[in-house]
C-alpha cells in the first residue's frame, strides 16, 4: 500500500478556501485603475425552509452591494450577520495535519535526545489544542499520549490534508417569497483589492512607422477568479463616497455622518505584498529572433460606452493574493520625429531691473509624434521605447490619445542640434507711464536665438521663447499673449518652427518691451 510522508520542515504553504453554505459563480469582472472592481455573479442555488445563506465580500463599497432574485420566486427579505461557518482548510503545520487525519492509522516518529528516534505505530484518536497532546491507541491496545511538538514524522497510508475549521465572516440570510427548491440568484458590488495598471511598448520599425503594444498587469487581493470573462476600463467613473464600505460588511451601526461624502482616498499601497506572478502566453508566438517577437498586429474587443472604453480579455483565471500580466492590442502606427526647445524669461526685468547679456545654451528635445490610428483610445500610461534594432531609447508618459488624435512622447535630449540664447537692453524710457498712484519705466530689449543642426539629417525644430512683455518685433514668429492679474506685463510666447539642413544654422531674433516700476521695496 503507497504511504504518506509529510516532512515537517518542509510543508507546502497553501491558501485556506472557505466553503459556505452556498456561493454564487463569479461571472464577470469590469477593473478599474483605482484599485476597484465591479463583481456580478449569478446562479442557482438550493434554498432550505425558504431561505439559503451566502458569505458578503468583505470590502463592497457603499451601496454597490446588490442582490436579486428572478421573478418566479421573488426575495422577501435579507438578514445580514456576523456568523461562525465551517471552513475547509489544508493543512500548514503539524497540528492541523495531526486534526486533518484524526481516526487514521499512522505511524509517529518521535524525537528520543540528539540522535535517537521511537516509532509509535496505531491509529490517532484525538488532539487537544489546549495542551497540545495527541491521542494515539498503538497497535498493542495500549493509549499513549504523545505532545505533537516532539513528533518529527508522520506516515500515513493515504493523502488527506484536509480539516475543518471554525471561519467567523459576515454572511446574508436570504428569506424567499415562496418555499422553493432552488433559486436563481445575480449578485453586484463594487469592490477593493483588485486593480489594472497599463504600461506601453513602442518599438520603431523604420523611420515612418512604429509597433504599439499595451499590456494590462491586473492585481488581485480580493478573491479567486477562475474563468471568468474580465475586462479593463478606460475612465474616471465618479465615486462620491470613495472607498467608504457598505453597511452590510460591518457589524457596527453606521454613523449618521458616515453617509455623505468621503474625501478618503483609495490607497494601492496595499497592494504591494504579492505572493505569486503569473504572465499568460505571448500572442504574437514566433522563434527566437526579436523580429518574430514583436512584429504581430492583434486587438482586443472593445466597447465605448458614454465616457468610459471597455477592453474586453475574455475568459481568464487569477488566484487570490496574485498578480498577471495580459495582452491588450497591438498595432503599427505612423509616427514622426519632432524636435522642440522651450526657452524662459531668463531676464525677467520687471523683477529683477537688470539684463543679463551672457549667451545661454538651451536643451533641445527629440519627441516622436504618434497618431492614433486605431479604434479605440489610449489610456495614460508609462511607455517603454526602443529602436528598431532594440536599443533602449526612452520610458516617457504616453498620455490619453483619443482616436484620432496624436500623442508626444519624449525620447531623450538631441544633443546634436545645439542653441543658443542672449538678451540686451537696446532702449530706456524714464518715466514713461503712471498706472494708479506708480510710474513705470519702459526698456527695450532685443534677443537672439541661434539654432545649429550637427546631425546627419534634416531637423524640422520648435522653439518657443517665454517672455514678461510685449513683443514690438516677433521676427516672423507667431505671437500668443496672455494677460496677468499681477502684473502690468502680459505673458508673450514666441513660436517659431526652423527647419534646418545638416551642418545649418540659423539666426532668429525678436525684440519686448517691459514696464517696470524703479523703486521697489
Amino acid at each position: 500500500m503507497k504511504k504518506r510522508t509529510y516532512l515537517l520542515t518542509a510543508l507546502l504553504l497553501i491558501n485556506c478556501a472557505i466553503y459556505s453554505q452556498s456561493n454564487l459563480s463569479m461571472k464577470k469582472i469590469s477593473l478599474f485603475k483605482n484599485s476597484t472592481c465591479l463583481v456580478s455573479k449569478e446562479g442557482q442555488l438550493k434554498v432550505k425552509d425558504g431561505s439559503l445563506t451566502l458569505p458578503i465580500p468583505a470590502s463592497a463599497l457603499y451601496g454597490t452591494f446588490w442582490i436579486g432574485s428572478a421573478k418566479e420566486n421573488s426575495l422577501k427579505s435579507i438578514v445580514f450577520k456576523t456568523d461562525t461557518l465551517k471552513t475547509s482548510t489544508t493543512a500548514k503545520y503539524i497540528d492541523q495535519v495531526i486534526r486533518a487525519n484524526i481516526g487514521s492509522d499512522a505511524i509517529l516518529v518521535i524525537k528520543s535526545g540528539e540522535k535517537n528516534e521511537k516509532n509509535i505505530s496505531g491509529k490517532i484518536l484525538s488532539y487537544i489544542p489546549e495542551s497540545g497532546l495527541v491521542k494515539v491507541k498503538e497497535e498493542n491496545g495500549k493509549i499513549t499520549f504523545i505532545n505533537y511538538e516532539k513528533i518529527e514524522y508522520l506516515t500515513f497510508s493515504s493523502d488527506n490534508s484536509k480539516f475543518m475549521n471554525d471561519s467567523i465572516t459576515r454572511t446574508a440570510k436570504l428569506n424567499f417569497e415562496k418555499s422553493a427548491e432552488n433559486a436563481s440568484l445575480m449578485e453586484y458590488y463594487l469592490q477593493l483589492g483588485m486593480n489594472w495598471i497599463p504600461s506601453y511598448f513602442l518599438k520603431i520599425t523604420n523611420d515612418k512607422e512604429a509597433r504599439l503594444e499595451m499590456k494590462a498587469t491586473i492585481e488581485n487581493y480580493a478573491e479567486d477568479i477562475n474563468d471568468v470573462e474580465a475586462e479593463v476600463v478606460v475612465g474616471a467613473p465618479q465615486l462620491y463616497y470613495g472607498q467608504m464600505l457598505d453597511p452590510v460588511t460591518y457589524n457596527y451601526i453606521t454613523q449618521a455622518s458616515s453617509t455623505y461624502s468621503t474625501l478618503s482616498y483609495i490607497d494601492n499601497n496595499m497592494l504591494s505584498n504579492s505572493l505569486a506572478q503569473v504572465q499568460t502566453a505571448s500572442p504574437y508566438g514566433g522563434n527566437a529572433s526579436d523580429e518574430s517577437y514583436y512584429s504581430a498586429s492583434y486587438t482586443t474587443e472593445g466597447e465605448k460606452n458614454n465616457d468610459l472604453y471597455y477592453y474586453n480579455l475574455g475568459k481568464n483565471s487569477l488566484p487570490k493574493n496574485s498578480k498577471g500580466i495580459f495582452p491588450v492590442f497591438a498595432s503599427t502606427l505612423g509616427y514622426k520625429d519632432i524636435y522642440k526647445a522651450e526657452i524662459t524669461d531668463k531676464v525677467n526685468y520687471a523683477s529683477n531691473m537688470y539684463c543679463n547679456t551672457n549667451e545661454d545654451n538651451c536643451d533641445v528635445y527629440h519627441s516622436i509624434e504618434l497618431k492614433n490610428s486605431t479604434n479605440f483610445p489610449f489610456t495614460t500610461a508609462c511607455v517603454m521605447v526602443l529602436t528598431e534594432k532594440g536599443q533602449f531609447m526612452a520610458q516617457d508618459q504616453l498620455k490619453y490619445t483619443p482616436t484620432g488624435a496624436v500623442s508626444v512622447i519624449k525620447l531623450s535630449k538631441a544633443i546634436d542640434v545645439v542653441m543658443k540664447n542672449s538678451e540686451e537692453e537696446i532702449t530706456r524710457v524714464d518715466n514713461y507711464k503712471k498706472i494708479g498712484k506708480t510710474t513705470y519705466n519702459k526698456v527695450t530689449i532685443r534677443g537672439t536665438i541661434t539654432v545649429e543642426n550637427l546631425q546627419p539629417k534634416q531637423v524640422a525644430i520648435d522653439v518657443i521663447k517665454h517672455v514678461n512683455g510685449s513683443v514690438t518685433n516677433n521676427g516672423d514668429s507667431k505671437v500668443k499673449k496672455q494677460k496677468t492679474y499681477n502684473s502690468v506685463n502680459p505673458y508673450s510666447d514666441m513660436n517659431w518652427t526652423v527647419a534646418l539642413n545638416s551642418g545649418e544654422k540659423k539666426t532668429l531674433t525678436y525684440e519686448y518691451e517691459v514696464l517696470f516700476a524703479p523703486y521697489q521695496y
